[in-house]
């Protein structure tokens, strides 16, 4: 008798949790169906036992401060792989109070006196990462699917003014948590797809551009806390 009452409090208990996760998880799950349905449509091959992401209720996200503070430290980051003075990068981040928002390895790359051309290459990436924050933010529109890089031009249109650097960071807003969660979603799936035709040695599904697709997934991943720290956040797929 009190093996069968144990079993039915455990029974009940299993059943509550499973109805408390799917309804926590409802978002997730219609959130993962759009994104592989929209992918099959572009003839992008999808993982269906790759996991769901974090659902609106147990999501977390960079603040929109910090989301600002980044676009400006990415925005010098980049503006030295295409070729100005680390040392006005530097002065300027440190003008402005926002040396301590650098990462380590951005420090390490703006201090160094003889970066190697990969560096370089890697940091004229960032417009990319920046373009995905300025989304976030409000100051782009669309997150248009990611078949082309965007130019430092385009980049460099939405970026303050020295002046209104100050204003830009107090008055940043973020997008809703449930576009932002959409989008890290469609990146995360598309990278996994790019990744298996890397794999197997052929070309990048639905004419998408692998670099562009890393530095959308690594962006959206830092602002939805895969990892809390800029340098440690990983695309894993």
């Amino acid at each position: 008798m009190i093996y069968q009452k144990i079993l039915l409090v455990t029974t009940l208990w299993a059943l509550s949790l499973t109805s408390h996760s799917e309804q926590i998880n409802a978002d997730s799950v219609e959130r993962k169906n759009a994104t592989e349905s929209f992918l099959t449509q572009r003839n992008i091959p999808v993982n269906p036992h790759l996991p769901y992401v974090e659902s609106i209720r147990n999501a977390k996200l960079q603040n929109a401060e910090d989301v600002a503070k980044r676009v400006i430290v990415l925005y010098h980051v980049a503006s030295v792989g295409f070729g100005i003075e680390p040392e006005v990068a530097i002065e300027f981040l440190e003008k402005n109070n926002l040396w301590d928002s650098a990462s380590p390895e951005e420090r390490a790359f703006l201090e160094t006196s003889n970066p190697t051309k990969q560096q370089l290459v890697n940091a004229t990436w960032r417009v990319e990462s920046i373009w995905v924050l300025l989304w976030a933010l409000g100051d782009v529109d669309d997150l248009d699917f990611p078949t082309r890089q965007i130019s430092a031009d385009e980049i460099h249109r939405r970026i303050p003014s020295a002046a209104d650097t100050a204003r830009f960071i107090a008055e940043s807003k973020l997008r809703s948590a449930e576009q932002i969660l959409d989008a890290t979603d469609m990146i995360y799936r598309i990278h996994w797809a790019v990744r298996d035709a890397q794999l197997k040695g052929q070309e990048t599904p639905g004419g998408v551009d692998a670099g562009v697709v890393l530095e959308r997934h690594y962006s959206l991943n830092w602002l939805t806390l895969y990892a809390e720290e800029w340098d440690d956040v990983t695309t894993d797929t």
